[in-house]
Parts: structure tokens; C-alpha cells; sequence
């Protein structure tokens, strides 16, 4: 799908790196989400220290990465986490069409036609952003090939591409 002249050109698609960086800005504010409800649902966590056999004998990253869930007693924390992020991401992008990340570094998500976003699309782009991670075995890899995939002159990623959404250079506040 091509997206319309104006899009494209007036105001200007977000430069990739605009993007990443609105991201990177946003795992902030959720990575100190992601402490407290580790420390409310699993009070153990705190208390594991480098040196414990369950963390040498877990396999190193590649444990955590492929992680079997039946098997991680931190699952359902991750699953709750999760829920928490896409409803930030939902509701952010539904309300204002941008995230804190996003209006710091100026850029905006719109409709392909240059429209704000309908609750459908801001719902499948967070089902699709924060959901993905949570698939055993390929979440990770899928959502790291998404963020990567800005591809081609509209700088879309798989979750622009299946909800129909464009990130563009917001006007000034």
C-alpha cells in the first residue's frame, strides 16, 4: 500500500531514528512499572542474588530469551506487565496519538490518510506491539525484526503496516 502525497511529504514521516529513540524513551517509565509489579507479584525477586544455583544452571540469556512459560515462575508477572504496557500504548496513541516518548522527540502516529487514530487500530498496534513478546520461543526475535523493520520511504514496522498507521513529525507543541 502506498500512502497518499500528502502523508508522505506535509507534515514529513518520522525518521527512524526519532522512532527508536521515542522507544528507547519509553521503556523507562515502563521498566520502573515493570520493578514495582515484579516486586508486588513476585516478593521473592529481590531477594535472588547472582551467585544462586537456579540462575547459573538457567542457561544465560538464551534461558531467558526461550524460556519455556510453563516452567518460568515469572510468567504470569511477564503476562501482567504486558497487559500494562499495551493498555499505555493503547491508551496513548487513542487519546493524543502519541506516547511520552513520542511527543518528546516530536513525532506522532496518524491514520495512513493523515487522521487521527480510531480505537481499533491504537489496539492492534498495542496488541501487536506488547503481545508479540509474550509467543515462547519467537516473541523476542519477532519483536526485535518489528522495531528493526522500518523499511522502505514510508518508515512503516509490521505493527504500522497491520493496523494501517504511519508515524509522522508532529507539529510543535
Amino acid at each position: 500500500m502506498t500512502l497518499p502525497y500528502d502523508v508522505m511529504t506535509d507534515p514529513a514521516v518520522a525518521a527512524r531514528r526519532y522512532r527508536l529513540l521515542a522507544m528507547l524513551i519509553d521503556c523507562v517509565p515502563l521498566f520502573f512499572v515493570n520493578l514495582a509489579l515484579g516486586s508486588l507479584l513476585n516478593p521473592q525477586w529481590f531477594n535472588t542474588t547472582v551467585g544462586d544455583a537456579s540462575l547459573s544452571s538457567s542457561g544465560g540469556l538464551l534461558g531467558v530469551l526461550f524460556v519455556n512459560p510453563f516452567q518460568d515462575p515469572y510468567w504470569f508477572s511477564d503476562q501482567v506487565f504486558a497487559a500494562v504496557a499495551g493498555l499505555y500504548f493503547w491508551t496513548c496513541h487513542f487519546r493524543w496519538g502519541q506516547t511520552l516518548g513520542k511527543k518528546l522527540c516530536r513525532i506522532k502516529v496518524v491514520t495512513t490518510d493523515g487522521n487521527p487514530l480510531t480505537s481499533r487500530q491504537s489496539a492492534l498496534r498495542a496488541v501487536f506491539y506488547c503481545g508479540v513478546i509474550m509467543i515462547p520461543y519467537v516473541g523476542v526475535p519477532l519483536a526485535l525484526a518489528d522495531q528493526l523493520m522500518i523499511a522502505g520511504s514510508e518508515r512503516r514496522c509490521l505493527h504500522d503496516i497491520l493496523a494501517g498507521t504511519v508515524v509522522i513529525k508532529a507539529p510543535r507543541w
